[in-house]
């Protein structure tokens, strides 16, 4: 007798998560080793969570620097030259700019201030976003969300509420945001015994920079950290890491260790 084995081939893609950067003011070194590791993985889709841009001087959190005012032109050149980088590195990957508030900043001072203005161009216009490849922009507002890879993860900027497990009795979904700049996670089964997962995984901004970041009382309860998420492209069930940068600028991801 003679036993036929068939093997499933099951495709998995990876998406690679990108959390608030607030670029031009983002932990260089942290950012360069979240590319080491992107580069040993077939990344299939990048999906940045919002706040990849500060937008410092259009802020309205007290005063501002007045070494810092002046200098849209010089973040929104920091910004392209972080995006042009993901395009020459991964030219293939499609990739998702998921408005934050940060970003949004712009448009609220059009709105304010030259509402004459608004319309006529949008913060997507500053980045290129219509110039580049394989390239979606989701703009900022209360109905924000893109499933990763077509999976049953949704990601957009804001939580939904003030912790994971809070986020989680709300969005009755599985999801992954940004905006609070910290690690975290929480789990949730429905009665018909369907799980759903939300999560954070870090930022890349730099906390050190007190300059820009000491607005907010707890920064120096930030975590450096980035996220992958595998899918399986049949079941559009996914598989997520939140990879933790530690202090010493190291991180383990797939059971490598890397050294940033």
């Amino acid at each position: 007798m003679c036993l036929i084995y068939y093997h499933e081939v099951i495709m998995i893609k990876c998406a690679l998560i990108l959390p608030d950067t607030h670029r031009p003011f983002h932990d260089r070194r942290a950012y360069s080793l979240m590319l080491k590791v992107a580069k040993d993985i077939k990344i299939n889709e990048i999906v940045i969570l919002g706040d990849y841009a500060d937008i410092y001087c259009l802020h309205g959190h007290g005063a501002k620097d007045p070494r810092l005012q002046n200098m849209l032109v010089d973040e929104i050149a920091d910004v392209n030259k972080g995006l042009d980088q993901l395009d020459k590195m991964f030219p293939r990957a499609k990739k998702v700019y998921i408005q934050g508030n940060h970003e949004f900043r712009f448009e609220r001072y059009l709105l304010s201030n030259c509402p004459e203005l608004f319309g006529v161009t949008e913060f997507k216009n500053l980045i290129k976003i219509d110039q580049r490849v394989n390239w979606k922009y989701i703009h900022y507002g209360p109905n924000q969300s893109h499933k990763v890879l077509g999976s049953y993860l949704k990601a957009r900027h804001e939580p939904l509420a003030s912790s994971a497990k809070a986020t989680a009795s709300k969005a009755l979904c599985s999801l992954v945001y940004g905006h609070i700049h910290r690690i975290e996670e929480s789990h949730i089964v429905g009665l018909d015994g369907s799980n759903h997962v939300c999560f954070s995984v870090g930022w890349l901004g730099d906390r050190r920079n007190d300059k820009i970041f000491s607005y907010v009382k707890s920064h120096h309860q930030w975590q450096l950290g980035f996220g992958i998420v595998y899918v399986d492209e049949k079941t559009k069930y996914f598989y997520h890491q939140k990879i933790h940068i530690l202090d010493n600028y190291t991180c383990v991801a797939n059971g490598k260790l890397y050294r940033g």
